[in-house]
Protein backbone atom coordinates (compact mmCIF):
# COMPACT_ATOMS: atom_id res chain seq x y z
CA UNK A 1 0.00 0.00 0.00
CA UNK A 2 2.90 2.56 1.01
CA UNK A 3 4.54 1.90 -2.07
CA UNK A 4 1.50 2.30 -4.55
CA UNK A 5 0.51 6.12 -2.43
CA UNK A 6 4.45 6.79 -3.71
CA UNK A 7 3.55 6.33 -6.92
CA UNK A 8 0.66 8.51 -6.46
CA UNK A 9 2.41 11.21 -4.94
CA UNK A 10 2.76 13.82 -8.32
CA UNK A 11 -1.54 13.55 -8.12
CA UNK A 12 -1.89 13.86 -4.41
CA UNK A 13 0.35 16.68 -4.23
CA UNK A 14 -1.67 18.02 -7.39
CA UNK A 15 -4.66 17.79 -5.84
CA UNK A 16 -3.55 19.23 -2.75
CA UNK A 17 -2.72 22.39 -4.93
CA UNK A 18 -6.17 22.32 -6.37
CA UNK A 19 -7.46 22.20 -2.52
CA UNK A 20 -5.27 24.96 -1.36
CA UNK A 21 -6.66 27.14 -4.37
CA UNK A 22 -10.44 26.50 -3.80
CA UNK A 23 -9.98 27.53 -0.52
CA UNK A 24 -8.67 31.07 -1.08
CA UNK A 25 -11.50 31.46 -3.73
CA UNK A 26 -14.45 33.85 -2.23
CA UNK A 27 -17.80 32.04 -1.68
CA UNK A 28 -21.09 32.60 -3.80
CA UNK A 29 -24.38 31.56 -3.29
CA UNK A 30 -25.21 31.48 -6.94
CA UNK A 31 -29.02 31.52 -5.62
CA UNK A 32 -29.05 34.97 -3.71
CA UNK A 33 -29.93 38.71 -5.29
CA UNK A 34 -26.39 39.65 -6.54
CA UNK A 35 -25.10 42.57 -8.84
CA UNK A 36 -22.03 41.69 -10.86
CA UNK A 37 -19.76 44.87 -12.00
CA UNK A 38 -17.34 44.72 -14.77
CA UNK A 39 -15.52 46.81 -17.45
CA UNK A 40 -12.41 48.02 -18.35
CA UNK A 41 -9.54 48.35 -15.46
CA UNK A 42 -9.57 51.06 -13.56
CA UNK A 43 -12.50 52.54 -14.31
CA UNK A 44 -14.10 52.85 -10.44
CA UNK A 45 -15.62 49.07 -10.00
CA UNK A 46 -13.56 48.70 -6.45
CA UNK A 47 -14.72 52.22 -5.41
CA UNK A 48 -18.20 51.71 -5.73
CA UNK A 49 -18.43 47.88 -4.13
CA UNK A 50 -16.45 50.08 -1.13
CA UNK A 51 -19.06 52.71 -1.05
CA UNK A 52 -22.15 50.44 -1.29
CA UNK A 53 -21.15 47.32 0.74
CA UNK A 54 -18.81 46.66 3.72
CA UNK A 55 -16.13 45.35 1.48
CA UNK A 56 -12.48 46.32 1.58
CA UNK A 57 -11.30 46.25 -1.67
CA UNK A 58 -7.78 47.49 -2.74
CA UNK A 59 -7.64 50.83 -4.75
CA UNK A 60 -4.65 51.86 -6.58
CA UNK A 61 -4.22 54.23 -9.78
CA UNK A 62 -2.97 51.40 -11.92
CA UNK A 63 -4.22 48.62 -13.90
CA UNK A 64 -5.66 45.17 -12.58
CA UNK A 65 -5.10 45.98 -8.92
CA UNK A 66 -7.82 43.32 -8.64
CA UNK A 67 -6.50 39.87 -9.70
CA UNK A 68 -9.41 38.01 -8.23
CA UNK A 69 -13.06 37.98 -7.99
CA UNK A 70 -14.30 39.97 -4.58
CA UNK A 71 -17.26 39.79 -2.79
CA UNK A 72 -19.24 42.05 -0.80
CA UNK A 73 -22.70 42.18 1.28
CA UNK A 74 -25.37 44.74 1.85
CA UNK A 75 -28.75 45.25 2.80
CA UNK A 76 -31.53 46.66 0.33
CA UNK A 77 -35.47 46.64 1.04
CA UNK A 78 -34.75 44.46 4.18
CA UNK A 79 -33.35 41.72 1.84
CA UNK A 80 -29.61 40.06 1.46
CA UNK A 81 -27.79 41.42 -1.39
CA UNK A 82 -24.31 40.25 -2.40
CA UNK A 83 -22.33 42.71 -4.94
CA UNK A 84 -19.29 40.56 -6.84
CA UNK A 85 -16.19 42.67 -8.24
CA UNK A 86 -14.63 41.11 -10.98
CA UNK A 87 -11.21 41.67 -12.73
CA UNK A 88 -10.82 44.44 -15.37
CA UNK A 89 -11.53 42.78 -19.19
CA UNK A 90 -9.86 43.76 -22.32
CA UNK A 91 -11.22 43.91 -25.70
CA UNK A 92 -9.15 41.28 -27.38
CA UNK A 93 -10.04 37.42 -28.63
CA UNK A 94 -11.21 35.24 -25.94
CA UNK A 95 -8.36 33.23 -26.46
CA UNK A 96 -5.71 35.98 -25.76
CA UNK A 97 -7.22 36.27 -22.47
CA UNK A 98 -5.26 35.33 -19.46
CA UNK A 99 -6.66 33.86 -16.27
CA UNK A 100 -7.51 37.21 -14.61
CA UNK A 101 -9.61 38.20 -17.49
CA UNK A 102 -11.40 34.20 -17.24
CA UNK A 103 -12.66 35.11 -13.55
CA UNK A 104 -14.41 37.80 -14.73
CA UNK A 105 -15.81 35.69 -18.26
CA UNK A 106 -17.13 32.96 -16.24
CA UNK A 107 -19.01 34.74 -13.35
CA UNK A 108 -20.67 36.32 -16.47
CA UNK A 109 -21.37 33.40 -18.29
CA UNK A 110 -22.71 31.24 -15.32
CA UNK A 111 -24.08 34.19 -12.09
CA UNK A 112 -27.55 34.97 -12.79
CA UNK A 113 -27.19 38.72 -11.35
CA UNK A 114 -27.94 42.11 -12.66
CA UNK A 115 -25.01 42.93 -14.65
CA UNK A 116 -23.37 46.50 -13.98
CA UNK A 117 -21.24 47.63 -16.88
CA UNK A 118 -18.86 50.67 -16.00
CA UNK A 119 -17.23 53.33 -17.85
CA UNK A 120 -15.16 56.08 -17.56
CA UNK A 121 -15.87 58.91 -19.00
CA UNK A 122 -13.08 60.67 -18.33
CA UNK A 123 -10.99 58.68 -20.03
CA UNK A 124 -8.26 58.42 -17.23
CA UNK A 125 -8.18 54.61 -17.67
CA UNK A 126 -6.23 54.81 -20.63
CA UNK A 127 -8.80 53.78 -22.82
CA UNK A 128 -11.21 55.78 -25.14
CA UNK A 129 -15.02 55.50 -25.13
CA UNK A 130 -14.95 53.91 -28.31
CA UNK A 131 -12.70 51.09 -27.18
CA UNK A 132 -15.10 50.94 -23.97
CA UNK A 133 -18.51 50.66 -25.81
CA UNK A 134 -16.95 48.35 -28.20
CA UNK A 135 -15.98 46.14 -25.26
CA UNK A 136 -19.88 46.17 -24.44
CA UNK A 137 -20.63 45.01 -28.33
CA UNK A 138 -18.20 42.44 -27.68
CA UNK A 139 -19.21 40.91 -24.41
CA UNK A 140 -23.00 41.59 -24.87
CA UNK A 141 -23.67 38.06 -25.85
CA UNK A 142 -23.00 37.16 -21.93
CA UNK A 143 -25.96 39.46 -20.82
CA UNK A 144 -28.48 37.34 -22.14
CA UNK A 145 -31.58 37.32 -19.91
CA UNK A 146 -30.07 39.28 -17.39
CA UNK A 147 -30.76 42.95 -16.05
CA UNK A 148 -28.26 45.30 -17.98
CA UNK A 149 -26.83 48.53 -16.34
CA UNK A 150 -24.29 51.09 -17.99
CA UNK A 151 -23.26 53.37 -15.33
CA UNK A 152 -21.16 56.51 -16.35
CA UNK A 153 -18.54 57.07 -13.61
CA UNK A 154 -16.07 60.26 -13.00
CA UNK A 155 -18.71 62.42 -14.12
CA UNK A 156 -16.62 64.78 -11.01
CA UNK A 157 -13.93 65.60 -13.59
CA UNK A 158 -15.97 65.86 -17.20
CA UNK A 159 -19.81 66.50 -17.47
CA UNK A 160 -22.06 64.72 -20.18
CA UNK A 161 -22.71 67.89 -21.33
CA UNK A 162 -19.21 69.03 -21.65
CA UNK A 163 -18.21 65.85 -24.25
CA UNK A 164 -18.02 66.34 -27.84
CA UNK A 165 -20.95 65.39 -30.42
CA UNK A 166 -19.15 62.01 -31.33
CA UNK A 167 -19.14 60.87 -27.82
CA UNK A 168 -22.36 62.08 -26.97
CA UNK A 169 -23.52 59.78 -29.93
CA UNK A 170 -21.43 56.95 -28.38
CA UNK A 171 -23.87 57.23 -25.07
CA UNK A 172 -26.78 57.67 -26.85
CA UNK A 173 -25.95 54.52 -28.60
CA UNK A 174 -26.14 52.34 -25.70
CA UNK A 175 -29.76 53.24 -25.05
CA UNK A 176 -30.76 52.25 -27.90
CA UNK A 177 -29.36 49.06 -27.27
CA UNK A 178 -32.33 48.66 -24.51
CA UNK A 179 -29.67 49.92 -22.01
CA UNK A 180 -30.42 51.48 -18.61
CA UNK A 181 -27.71 54.32 -18.66
CA UNK A 182 -26.55 55.92 -15.32
CA UNK A 183 -23.90 58.78 -14.15
CA UNK A 184 -22.23 58.85 -11.34
CA UNK A 185 -19.32 59.66 -9.19
CA UNK A 186 -17.51 57.20 -6.29
CA UNK A 187 -15.48 60.07 -4.99
CA UNK A 188 -18.22 62.95 -4.37
CA UNK A 189 -20.96 60.00 -3.51
CA UNK A 190 -23.48 61.64 -6.57
CA UNK A 191 -25.60 59.00 -8.00
CA UNK A 192 -24.02 56.13 -6.24
CA UNK A 193 -27.36 55.71 -4.24
CA UNK A 194 -29.37 55.99 -7.45
CA UNK A 195 -27.02 53.30 -9.02
CA UNK A 196 -27.67 50.78 -6.29
CA UNK A 197 -31.08 51.08 -6.37
CA UNK A 198 -32.06 51.08 -9.76
CA UNK A 199 -29.94 47.91 -10.18
CA UNK A 200 -31.67 46.07 -7.12
CA UNK A 201 -34.82 47.23 -8.78
CA UNK A 202 -34.56 45.65 -12.12
CA UNK A 203 -33.33 42.43 -10.69
CA UNK A 204 -35.82 41.97 -8.48
CA UNK A 205 -38.92 43.09 -11.08
CA UNK A 206 -36.46 40.06 -13.18
CA UNK A 207 -36.45 37.37 -10.98
CA UNK A 208 -40.92 37.95 -9.89
CA UNK A 209 -41.08 37.87 -14.29
CA UNK A 210 -38.78 34.44 -14.45
CA UNK A 211 -41.17 32.90 -11.53
CA UNK A 212 -44.23 34.43 -13.27
CA UNK A 213 -43.49 32.40 -15.93
CA UNK A 214 -42.69 29.33 -14.66
CA UNK A 215 -45.12 26.68 -13.23
CA UNK A 216 -44.74 27.09 -9.76
CA UNK A 217 -47.03 29.52 -9.06
CA UNK A 218 -49.94 28.03 -10.59
CA UNK A 219 -49.54 25.15 -7.52
CA UNK A 220 -49.89 28.69 -4.83
CA UNK A 221 -52.81 30.13 -7.08
CA UNK A 222 -54.96 27.39 -6.39
CA UNK A 223 -54.52 27.55 -2.75
CA UNK A 224 -55.72 31.36 -2.55
CA UNK A 225 -58.42 32.77 -2.38
CA UNK A 226 -59.01 36.30 -2.36
CA UNK A 227 -62.67 38.14 -0.41
CA UNK A 228 -64.13 41.00 -1.86
CA UNK A 229 -66.27 42.73 0.20
CA UNK A 230 -69.18 43.95 -1.32
CA UNK A 231 -72.19 46.73 -0.26
CA UNK A 232 -74.40 45.10 2.08
CA UNK A 233 -77.32 47.86 2.36
CA UNK A 234 -78.17 51.56 1.28
CA UNK A 235 -77.73 52.71 5.28
CA UNK A 236 -75.01 55.05 6.21
CA UNK A 237 -72.80 54.16 8.66
CA UNK A 238 -70.42 57.46 9.01
CA UNK A 239 -67.68 57.16 11.48
CA UNK A 240 -68.26 58.10 14.98
CA UNK A 241 -65.95 60.81 16.56
CA UNK A 242 -66.34 62.06 19.97
CA UNK A 243 -67.39 65.56 20.45
CA UNK A 244 -64.17 66.86 22.20
CA UNK A 245 -62.16 65.36 19.55
CA UNK A 246 -64.43 67.31 17.13
CA UNK A 247 -64.16 70.44 19.01
CA UNK A 248 -60.11 69.90 19.42
CA UNK A 249 -60.38 69.80 15.55
CA UNK A 250 -62.38 72.80 14.83
CA UNK A 251 -59.81 74.71 17.14
CA UNK A 252 -57.13 73.81 15.21
CA UNK A 253 -58.29 74.46 12.17
CA UNK A 254 -59.35 78.00 13.21
CA UNK A 255 -55.80 78.35 14.35
CA UNK A 256 -57.22 78.99 18.22
CA UNK A 257 -54.22 78.57 20.81
CA UNK A 258 -54.71 77.51 23.91
CA UNK A 259 -53.52 79.20 27.15
CA UNK A 260 -50.11 77.94 28.21
CA UNK A 261 -50.09 76.03 31.45
CA UNK A 262 -48.87 78.43 34.17
CA UNK A 263 -45.64 77.39 36.29
CA UNK A 264 -46.57 75.97 39.91
CA UNK A 265 -44.98 76.17 43.08
CA UNK A 266 -43.38 72.62 42.68
CA UNK A 267 -42.10 73.50 39.07
CA UNK A 268 -40.03 76.60 40.26
CA UNK A 269 -38.42 74.54 43.62
CA UNK A 270 -37.33 71.75 41.05
CA UNK A 271 -35.83 74.89 38.97
CA UNK A 272 -33.91 76.91 41.54
CA UNK A 273 -33.08 73.69 43.56
CA UNK A 274 -30.85 75.31 46.62
CA UNK A 275 -31.92 78.59 45.97
CA UNK A 276 -35.48 77.86 46.14
CA UNK A 277 -37.15 80.29 49.10
CA UNK A 278 -40.74 80.00 50.11
CA UNK A 279 -42.18 83.62 50.86
CA UNK A 280 -45.06 82.41 52.84
CA UNK A 281 -46.37 85.63 53.15
CA UNK A 282 -47.61 85.79 49.66
CA UNK A 283 -49.56 81.92 50.80
CA UNK A 284 -52.99 81.36 52.10
CA UNK A 285 -54.88 79.19 53.69
CA UNK A 286 -57.73 77.94 51.14
CA UNK A 287 -59.51 75.10 53.47
CA UNK A 288 -58.89 72.76 56.36
CA UNK A 289 -60.16 69.36 56.39
CA UNK A 290 -59.99 66.61 59.84
CA UNK A 291 -59.41 63.58 58.80
CA UNK A 292 -60.61 60.54 61.07
CA UNK A 293 -59.46 57.36 60.04
CA UNK A 294 -58.00 54.15 61.26
CA UNK A 295 -58.18 55.62 65.26
CA UNK A 296 -56.08 59.19 64.91
CA UNK A 297 -57.28 62.53 63.80
CA UNK A 298 -55.28 64.68 62.33
CA UNK A 299 -55.89 68.56 60.51
CA UNK A 300 -54.76 68.72 57.08
CA UNK A 301 -54.39 72.15 55.98
CA UNK A 302 -53.99 73.47 52.30
CA UNK A 303 -51.93 76.34 51.53
CA UNK A 304 -52.58 77.89 48.21
CA UNK A 305 -50.03 80.15 46.74
CA UNK A 306 -51.85 83.44 45.21
CA UNK A 307 -49.85 83.75 41.57
CA UNK A 308 -49.67 80.22 40.73
CA UNK A 309 -52.85 78.52 41.06
CA UNK A 310 -53.47 75.52 38.42
CA UNK A 311 -57.36 75.91 38.30
CA UNK A 312 -59.27 78.51 36.11
CA UNK A 313 -59.98 81.92 37.88
CA UNK A 314 -63.96 81.47 37.98
CA UNK A 315 -63.87 77.92 39.84
CA UNK A 316 -61.05 79.07 42.53
CA UNK A 317 -63.92 79.99 44.84
CA UNK A 318 -66.11 77.46 44.32
CA UNK A 319 -68.69 75.91 46.99
CA UNK A 320 -67.34 72.51 47.65
CA UNK A 321 -69.55 70.14 46.71
CA UNK A 322 -71.78 67.42 49.30
CA UNK A 323 -70.70 64.21 47.82
CA UNK A 324 -67.48 63.97 46.05
CA UNK A 325 -66.92 60.35 43.72
CA UNK A 326 -69.59 58.54 45.66
CA UNK A 327 -68.55 60.03 49.42
CA UNK A 328 -70.19 62.32 51.69
CA UNK A 329 -67.92 65.14 52.29
CA UNK A 330 -69.55 65.99 55.04
CA UNK A 331 -68.36 62.95 57.12
CA UNK A 332 -65.02 64.22 56.78
CA UNK A 333 -65.99 67.79 58.13
CA UNK A 334 -64.09 68.61 61.39
CA UNK A 335 -67.25 70.59 63.00
CA UNK A 336 -64.54 72.53 64.72
CA UNK A 337 -63.10 73.88 62.09
CA UNK A 338 -63.56 77.45 62.66
CA UNK A 339 -62.18 77.64 66.43
CA UNK A 340 -59.25 75.97 65.13
CA UNK A 341 -58.59 78.60 62.24
CA UNK A 342 -59.18 81.51 64.45
CA UNK A 343 -56.85 79.80 67.02
CA UNK A 344 -54.16 79.55 63.94
CA UNK A 345 -54.79 82.85 62.68
CA UNK A 346 -54.11 84.59 66.06
CA UNK A 347 -50.92 82.41 66.23
CA UNK A 348 -49.57 83.58 62.89
CA UNK A 349 -50.03 87.01 63.89
CA UNK A 350 -48.13 86.21 67.24
CA UNK A 351 -45.41 85.28 64.30
CA UNK A 352 -45.86 88.41 62.50
CA UNK A 353 -46.04 90.63 65.54
CA UNK A 354 -42.73 89.27 66.54
CA UNK A 355 -40.89 89.56 63.00
CA UNK A 356 -40.38 85.59 62.33
CA UNK A 357 -41.55 86.51 58.52
CA UNK A 358 -39.26 89.90 58.43
CA UNK A 359 -37.00 89.88 55.65
CA UNK A 360 -33.77 90.89 57.78
CA UNK A 361 -34.28 87.57 59.35
CA UNK A 362 -34.16 85.71 55.92
CA UNK A 363 -31.40 87.42 54.26
CA UNK A 364 -28.29 85.70 54.00
CA UNK A 365 -25.12 86.88 56.20
CA UNK A 366 -21.62 87.16 55.16
CA UNK A 367 -21.57 83.71 56.52
CA UNK A 368 -24.13 82.08 54.37
CA UNK A 369 -22.72 83.86 50.82
CA UNK A 370 -19.31 82.73 52.09
CA UNK A 371 -20.54 78.86 52.60
CA UNK A 372 -22.82 79.50 49.08
CA UNK A 373 -19.31 81.01 47.48
CA UNK A 374 -16.89 77.87 48.52
CA UNK A 375 -20.32 75.10 47.27
CA UNK A 376 -19.60 76.69 43.83
CA UNK A 377 -15.93 76.32 43.85
CA UNK A 378 -16.11 72.65 44.82
CA UNK A 379 -19.01 72.03 42.06
CA UNK A 380 -16.80 73.62 39.66
CA UNK A 381 -14.01 71.78 40.74
CA UNK A 382 -15.53 68.65 40.55
CA UNK A 383 -16.62 69.25 37.57
CA UNK A 384 -13.24 69.80 35.99
CA UNK A 385 -11.73 66.44 37.89
CA UNK A 386 -14.66 64.40 35.81
CA UNK A 387 -13.45 65.88 32.73
CA UNK A 388 -10.01 65.12 33.44
CA UNK A 389 -10.62 61.40 34.32
CA UNK A 390 -12.53 61.32 31.01
CA UNK A 391 -9.81 62.07 29.20
CA UNK A 392 -7.49 59.67 31.13
CA UNK A 393 -9.78 57.12 30.38
CA UNK A 394 -9.02 57.30 26.57
CA UNK A 395 -6.75 54.35 24.78
CA UNK A 396 -3.38 56.83 24.64
CA UNK A 397 0.14 55.82 24.78
CA UNK A 398 1.64 56.06 28.19
CA UNK A 399 5.25 56.45 28.97
CA UNK A 400 7.33 54.67 31.97
CA UNK A 401 8.72 56.18 34.77
CA UNK A 402 12.36 55.83 33.02
CA UNK A 403 10.77 58.73 30.71
CA UNK A 404 10.89 61.14 33.95
CA UNK A 405 7.23 60.90 34.16
CA UNK A 406 5.54 64.09 36.12
CA UNK A 407 3.95 62.96 40.04
CA UNK A 408 0.26 63.14 39.50
CA UNK A 409 0.07 63.22 43.82
CA UNK A 410 2.01 64.93 45.81
CA UNK A 411 1.56 67.29 49.45
CA UNK A 412 2.04 70.53 47.97
CA UNK A 413 -0.56 69.45 44.97
CA UNK A 414 -3.13 68.51 47.62
CA UNK A 415 -2.65 71.56 50.10
CA UNK A 416 -2.98 73.35 46.90
CA UNK A 417 -6.43 71.56 45.61
CA UNK A 418 -7.75 71.86 49.45
CA UNK A 419 -6.98 75.85 49.61
CA UNK A 420 -8.82 75.98 46.56
CA UNK A 421 -12.16 74.15 47.98
CA UNK A 422 -11.75 76.46 50.90
CA UNK A 423 -9.74 73.35 52.82
CA UNK A 424 -6.87 75.00 55.46
CA UNK A 425 -3.66 73.29 53.92
CA UNK A 426 -1.86 74.27 56.97
CA UNK A 427 -4.48 72.06 59.00
CA UNK A 428 -3.93 68.72 57.04
CA UNK A 429 -0.13 69.10 57.20
CA UNK A 430 -0.35 69.26 61.35
CA UNK A 431 -2.51 66.30 60.89
CA UNK A 432 -0.09 64.15 58.95
CA UNK A 433 2.87 65.53 61.15
CA UNK A 434 0.86 64.41 63.90
CA UNK A 435 0.74 60.87 62.53
CA UNK A 436 4.32 60.89 61.22
CA UNK A 437 5.17 61.75 65.13
CA UNK A 438 2.80 58.96 66.34
CA UNK A 439 4.36 56.44 64.07
CA UNK A 440 8.28 57.86 65.29
CA UNK A 441 7.03 57.30 69.10
CA UNK A 442 6.03 53.81 68.43
CA UNK A 443 9.10 52.73 66.45
CA UNK A 444 11.14 54.34 69.33
CA UNK A 445 9.58 52.20 71.96
CA UNK A 446 10.72 49.07 70.52
CA UNK A 447 13.28 47.59 71.90
CA UNK A 448 16.82 47.09 70.26
CA UNK A 449 18.01 43.71 69.44
CA UNK A 450 21.90 42.84 69.63
CA UNK A 451 23.94 41.87 66.92
CA UNK A 452 23.60 38.50 67.59
CA UNK A 453 19.96 38.76 67.87
CA UNK A 454 19.83 41.26 65.42
CA UNK A 455 21.65 38.16 62.60
CA UNK A 456 19.00 35.85 63.82
CA UNK A 457 15.87 37.77 63.26
CA UNK A 458 17.20 38.50 59.71
CA UNK A 459 17.64 35.03 58.52
CA UNK A 460 14.17 34.30 60.13
CA UNK A 461 11.58 36.19 58.54
CA UNK A 462 8.42 34.53 60.77
CA UNK A 463 7.01 36.30 63.65
CA UNK A 464 7.54 35.52 66.90
CA UNK A 465 4.52 34.96 68.29
CA UNK A 466 3.46 33.18 64.96
CA UNK A 467 3.99 29.11 65.49
CA UNK A 468 6.02 27.07 63.03
CA UNK A 469 3.71 25.05 60.76
CA UNK A 470 4.05 21.08 62.17
CA UNK A 471 3.09 22.83 65.28
CA UNK A 472 0.24 24.96 64.13
CA UNK A 473 -3.29 23.89 65.59
CA UNK A 474 -1.34 21.12 67.89
CA UNK A 475 -2.51 21.18 71.72
CA UNK A 476 0.68 20.35 73.41
CA UNK A 477 4.09 18.57 72.78
CA UNK A 478 2.32 14.62 72.73
CA UNK A 479 0.29 15.73 70.07
CA UNK A 480 3.09 16.94 67.93
CA UNK A 481 5.45 13.74 68.36
CA UNK A 482 2.41 11.60 67.31
CA UNK A 483 1.79 14.31 64.06
CA UNK A 484 5.23 13.65 63.12
CA UNK A 485 5.16 10.46 63.24
CA UNK A 486 2.08 9.54 61.54
CA UNK A 487 3.85 11.59 58.66
CA UNK A 488 6.85 9.76 58.35
CA UNK A 489 4.89 6.50 58.47
CA UNK A 490 2.66 8.16 55.45
CA UNK A 491 6.13 8.85 53.60
CA UNK A 492 7.10 5.20 53.49
CA UNK A 493 4.91 4.11 50.25
CA UNK A 494 6.55 7.61 48.37
CA UNK A 495 10.03 6.68 49.70
CA UNK A 496 9.62 2.98 48.30
CA UNK A 497 8.61 4.40 45.04
CA UNK A 498 11.73 7.00 45.39
CA UNK A 499 8.99 10.14 45.40
CA UNK A 500 9.81 12.69 47.98
CA UNK A 501 5.21 13.07 48.10
CA UNK A 502 1.63 12.59 45.96
CA UNK A 503 3.16 15.27 44.19
CA UNK A 504 6.25 13.82 43.29
CA UNK A 505 6.35 13.22 39.02
CA UNK A 506 9.94 13.39 38.16
CA UNK A 507 11.13 10.32 35.55
CA UNK A 508 14.51 10.08 36.86
CA UNK A 509 15.64 8.20 34.27
CA UNK A 510 13.95 8.56 31.11
CA UNK A 511 15.34 5.45 29.03
CA UNK A 512 16.64 2.78 31.15
CA UNK A 513 19.04 0.50 29.99
CA UNK A 514 17.38 -3.04 30.73
CA UNK A 515 15.27 -1.41 28.04
CA UNK A 516 17.15 0.36 25.50
CA UNK A 517 20.24 -1.96 25.64
CA UNK A 518 21.23 -4.88 23.40
CA UNK A 519 20.37 -6.65 20.71
CA UNK A 520 16.56 -6.76 19.76
CA UNK A 521 14.97 -10.21 18.26
CA UNK A 522 11.71 -11.02 16.91
CA UNK A 523 9.05 -9.57 18.83
CA UNK A 524 7.68 -6.88 20.51
CA UNK A 525 10.50 -3.88 20.98
CA UNK A 526 8.53 -1.64 23.70
CA UNK A 527 9.69 -4.17 26.83
CA UNK A 528 12.10 -7.39 26.94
Amino acid sequence: MATIMKRQASSLSYLEQVRQHLSRLPSIDPNTRTLLITGFPNVGKSSFINKVTRADVEVQPYAFTTKSLFIGHMDYRYLRWQVVDTPGILDQPLEERNTIEMQAITALAHLRAAVLYFMDISEQCGHTLEEQVKLFSSIKPLFANKPLVVVVNKIDIIRVEDLNESDKALIESLRAESALVLFMSTVTGEGVMEVRQEACDLLLASRVEMKVKGKKHNEVLNRLHVAMPCKRDDKERPACIPDNIVRKREAMDTGEVKRPKRRLERDIELEQSEEYFLDLKSARVVFGLSIRAAGWNSIVVFLAVAENYDIPEKERWDVIPEVWNGKNIGDYIDRDIEEKLRQLEEEEDAREAAGEYDEEMWSDDDETEEIHKLAGQIKRKFSIMREEARVNRTEKPKLGREHGRQRERSESRLRAQMEDVGIDGEELAGKRRSRSSASTSRAEKRPRLSLSQSQASHTTTRSQSRPSRDKSGQRDEVMVQKTRKMAKKAQNKMNHDARKGESDRKIVTLKPKHLFAGKRTIGKTDRR
